[in-house]
């Protein structure tokens, strides 16, 4: 038969029932018929719990939800924080925390080439940062597996014809005026586009970044990841990849890739492949475009303003003490 994963308890959003601790102690309780998830509350099952240990279980579920991978509408915007010194370039550095994570849904490719409709990841969190000199991306997702294709324990919870996992992040070559962005699927002949792909490695060649300026699905030019300045370097934790891509904010051609400014809104957008589920090539999950700003570090003009205010209060103050004085004098 076929394998069924178990839930993601991080995101009790794709639960078919609720969060609800009383909904998690039902079914905990009565189980899920048709699958392989039994009654914890049967009298001949070697594994039954009591009321108090099945409630302990279901407030335990509950506690693991993770706010920062909550799905937010109206958060369009990746705030690049600015860094006094250099961009991390380890995924579990801490530093990375400091910066506003953006989680955003993945949804199948189902447009052009091979479609896909059977997705295994479904969203993606960014945080972003910048230095005098260069930006650097933490893409975080959830992957049940680690996908290296050629290794054997790998290979044998994979779905047949295991590939690499892989994360993309797309950007388009130049801006235009006004809010016009580039196709969002690899772009068009007018407005082409950046990928700066990670992926996983195999048995045969390691971990590793490549570069792509793509014109379309069909009309795909592979560059040199190095000469571009493009590094990146991935982690694989507790059912979690964490990968960072980085890049200098300034370029040497204009013509093949965007340069990063302070204040400046960039289209941004991302796909992710999972290699274990069969994923390659135009099978995978993506996102729509998104909007990634290098937000400016706080200068003197707050403190300006509220000195400003300030002094005008004091001022009116003192106006409207002699005024009173002069009332009472007359």
């Amino acid at each position: 038969g076929y394998r069924t994963w178990p839930r993601n308890l991080t995101k009790p959003w794709t639960f078919r029932g609720s969060n609800d601790p009383r909904d998690i102690f039902a079914r905990i309780t009565s189980g899920i018929a048709g699958t392989q998830m039994p009654s914890f509350d049967d009298p001949d099952s070697e594994g039954r719990l009591s009321i108090e240990q099945r409630w302990h279980l279901a407030n335990y579920v509950n506690s693991l939800e993770k706010t920062e991978k909550v799905v937010r509408p109206e958060n369009t915007v990746i705030r690049a924080l600015r860094l006094p010194g250099a961009v991390p370039t380890e995924p579990d550095d801490p530093l990375w925390q400091q910066a506003l994570p953006s989680t955003f849904m993945l949804v199948p490719q189902l447009i052009a080439g091979e479609r896909f409709f059977t997705p295994a990841n479904d969203t993606i969190t960014i945080r972003a940062m910048y230095s005098e000199e260069e930006i650097g991306f933490h893409l975080e997702w959830d992957d049940r597996t680690r996908s290296i294709p050629g290794e054997e324990a790998a290979e044998k919870i994979a779905d047949p014809g295991i590939s690499e996992d892989r994360v993309a992040i797309q950007l388009p070559v130049a801006l235009t005026a006004g809010a016009e962005k580039p196709y969002f699927l690899h772009g068009d002949s007018r407005h082409p586009v950046n990928l700066w792909f990670w992926r996983s490695g195999s048995a045969e060649r390691p971990a590793g970044v490549s570069l792509v300026t793509a014109r379309g699905i069909a009309d795909r030019d592979t560059r040199d990841a190095a000469e571009a300045g493009l590094t990146g370097k991935g982690s694989y934790q507790d059912g979690s990849w964490q990968v960072v891509l980085r890049r200098p904010l300034m370029t040497a051609d204009l013509s093949q890739d965007l340069e990063f400014h302070e204040g400046t809104f960039i289209p941004v957008a991302f796909s992710v492949w999972d290699g274990s589920n069969s994923e390659s090539d135009s099978a995978h999950t993506l996102t729509t475009w998104y909007w990634l700003l290098l937000k400016p570090p706080p200068g003197n003009a707050p403190w300006l303003f509220a000195g400003l205010a300030f002094v005008l209060m004091l001022l009116g103050e003192v106006w409207w003490a002699r005024t009173a004085q002069r009332r009472q004098r007359s």
